[in-house]
C-alpha cells in the first residue's frame, strides 16, 4: 500500500503528487503520457503564483486590458506559464510513476493499493464527447509573430478580453458573443484567440475560426499570417467539470471535480493552491471526504454562468463593460475561484448597478427566466 494514488498528471494532479511526495508521503501517479509536456497555454495572475519560482514564467504582462465600449486597464500583472519549467518546478522525485489510461472503475480499484485515491483526469478523461450538451468554453487561436499581431492589439500590451464585435460585419449582432484573447507569449510571439466564454452546447471550432479570421482581417492583420500561423490552439473546457461524481471514497481535484471557475473556466491557480492544502491534510491524517465542497459563493457563480448562457450580445457587452469599471478588488472577487460569498456578492451587485436600465432587466431575465433558444446554423 502507498499513502496516495494520483490519476492524471495535469496541473492539478502533478502539483498534488509533487506536494505529497515533498511531505514524505509515498505516492503512486498514473497517466497515459507521464513524461509529456503540457500543451495548453496557461495564464494566471502573478499574485497567484504562490511559491513557484520565477523560472516558470514564460511571459509577463504588466497591465492587460479589457475592451468593450471603453478601454479598461486591469492594473494587475498577468503571466503565461512556461509549461516545461512549471513541471520541473513540481518534481516527481520519489513518486512511483505508472503509464496507463484508467476508467472510473480502474481508478476506484486503486483503493486496494493506496490509502487515498485522487482522480485528476480532467473533465473529459476520454476526450471530447460528440454532441456534448454541457455548457463549455471553446476557443480557437493562432500564434503569430509579435510585429504581425500589432494591428490586432491596437496599442494594448495585452487584451484579456476584447468584446468588440468586429467578428461580424453585422452592425447589430444578436448571436452568442465571443471575445479576442490576445496575449504575448515571449520570444516575440503572440497568441490571438477567439473565445466563446460559455455556451451550451459549446460553440463549434469552425465558427470560432471564421470569427477570428474576420476580426483579424478587419483590423489589418495580413491574410497570409492569419492563414499560415506559427502554431494553432484549440480549447474545450466543460464549465461544470465532470458530469458525474467520482466513486465513493475517491477524491476529485481540478476539473475532474469542482475545481474550475464556473464563470471564467480558469482552474490552474486554484489547483496549485489546493494541492498544498490537500497534501498537508493527507499528511496530517485529516483527509477530507470531498475536495472543493460547494459553498454559498458557488451559488453566485452558478447564477453568473446561467446569465452568460442566456444573455445576447448587447447584454453580455453591457455586463463586461460594468465589470471593467469595477474597482480592482471587486474584479479580483469576480475572477478568483476562492473568493467568498460576501466579496463576490458585492462585486456582482456593483456590476448590476453599473449597467443601463434595459441591460439590467435583460440580466435579470437571463439569470432567473427562460433560456435563450439557439437556432440551428445561427451564432
Amino acid at each position: 500500500m502507498v499513502d496516495v494514488a494520483v490519476v492524471g498528471l495535469g496541473p492539478a494532479g502533478r502539483s498534488l503528487a509533487s506536494r505529497c511526495a515533498a511531505r514524505g508521503l509515498s505516492v503512486l501517479a498514473v497517466d497515459p503520457r507521464p513524461s509529456a509536456v503540457w500543451t495548453p497555454t496557461y495564464g494566471i495572475w502573478a499574485d497567484e503564483l504562490g511559491d513557484l519560482p520565477e523560472t516558470v514564467v514564460r511571459a509577463r504582462i504588466t497591465n492587460p486590458e479589457i475592451r468593450v465600449h471603453g478601454h479598461h486597464p486591469l492594473n494587475r500583472e498577468y503571466v503565461v506559464l512556461d509549461n516545461a519549467a512549471a513541471q520541473a518546478a513540481l518534481p516527481l522525485d520519489g513518486v512511483e510513476v505508472r503509464q496507463g489510461r484508467l476508467t472510473d472503475d480502474q481508478v476506484n480499484a486503486l483503493r486496494d493499493e493506496a490509502d487515498v485515491v485522487v482522480d485528476a483526469r480532467g473533465a473529459r478523461p476520454d476526450g471530447p464527447e460528440p454532441d456534448d450538451p454541457a455548457p463549455a468554453q471553446t476557443a480557437y487561436g493562432i500564434v503569430v509573430p509579435a510585429a504581425e499581431a500589432a494591428p490586432a492589439l491596437q496599442g494594448a500590451e495585452a487584451l484579456l478580453m476584447d468584446w468588440r464585435t468586429d467578428w461580424t460585419t453585422d452592425p447589430l449582432p444578436s448571436g452568442i458573443p465571443t471575445f479576442l484573447y490576445a496575449i504575448p507569449l515571449g520570444s516575440d510571439e503572440v497568441l490571438l484567440e477567439e473565445t466563446c466564454l460559455a455556451a451550451a452546447p459549446g460553440m463549434a471550432i469552425p465558427e470560432l475560426r471564421a470569427r477570428l479570421r474576420q476580426r483579424l482581417l478587419a483590423r489589418g492583420v495580413a491574410q497570409a499570417v492569419v492563414d499560415e500561423p506559427l502554431d494553432r490552439e484549440i480549447v474545450r473546457i466543460p464549465m461544470r467539470g465532470r458530469d458525474h461524481p467520482p466513486h465513493e471514497g475517491v477524491l476529485a481535484v481540478g476539473t475532474a471535480g469542482r475545481g474550475g471557475h464556473l464563470v471564467t473556466g480558469y482552474s490552474v491557480a486554484h489547483s496549485l493552491a489546493r494541492a498544498d492544502r490537500l497534501a498537508r491534510a493527507i499528511a496530517e491524517g485529516s483527509t477530507p471526504e470531498e475536495v472543493d465542497v460547494a459553498v454559498t459563493a458557488d451559488l453566485f457563480r452558478e447564477a453568473g454562468l446561467r446569465a452568460l448562457l442566456r444573455l445576447d450580445t448587447a447584454g453580455t457587452l453591457a455586463l463586461f463593460e460594468a465589470f471593467g469599471r469595477l474597482p480592482r478588488d471587486r474584479q479580483r472577487d469576480v475572477l478568483s475561484r476562492d473568493s467568498g460569498a460576501a466579496g463576490l456578492g458585492r462585486a456582482m451587485w456593483q456590476m448590476f448597478a453599473g449597467m443601463p436600465h434595459g441591460a439590467r432587466a435583460e440580466l435579470v431575465r437571463a439569470t432567473v427566466g427562460s433560456p435563450r433558444v439557439r437556432l440551428p446554423g445561427r451564432g
